[in-house]
């Protein structure tokens, strides 16, 4: 397993119309954002919604592999929970993501675990200033 990236780059330009803009990383497809009031645009607050999620999964995955866990299948949802704190503005109370893990039956205490033990190691996570619970499903077949 290769060094993740220890830099991460992002380009942003507006689009000259209210808050949309555009995000491009790298070569990648440019990713359309806008304020949480434009429907054909991705907010900032489901971006970060979606890193907590997907790195959960990456991490599960990941350590799936090294322990030789054979994943069926792996969906999650995720809900991103906004306060208002007075003058201070908005800011996220909490996060929640619910795994749904399918394994082999007999094997759904080394899946809880890894999701357990993902959760822990989850960088995005582990940065964040709010609470990242969990709330995982694990199917067997």
């Amino acid at each position: 397993m290769s060094e993740i990236p220890l830099n991460y780059q992002t380009a942003y330009e507006w689009t000259g119309e209210n808050g949309k803009g555009e995000v491009k990383i790298g070569e990648l497809l440019t990713l359309p954002v806008g304020s949480p009031h434009d429907s054909d645009r991705f907010c900032p607050e489901h971006v970060l919604v979606i890193a907590v999620e997907s790195c959960l999964a990456n991490y599960v995955l990941l350590l799936s592999k090294i322990s030789k866990l054979e994943v069926k299948a792996y969906k999650s949802t995720a809900d991103g929970e906004i306060v208002k704190e007075g003058k201070a503005g908005y800011r996220f109370k909490r996060i929640v993501v619910r795994p749904v893990m399918t394994v082999e039956a007999g094997k759904e205490s080394a899946a809880e675990k890894i999701i357990h033990k993902s959760h822990d190691l989850c960088m995005i996570s582990r940065s964040l200033n709010c609470p990242v619970d969990i709330e995982p499903t694990i199917l067997t077949e």
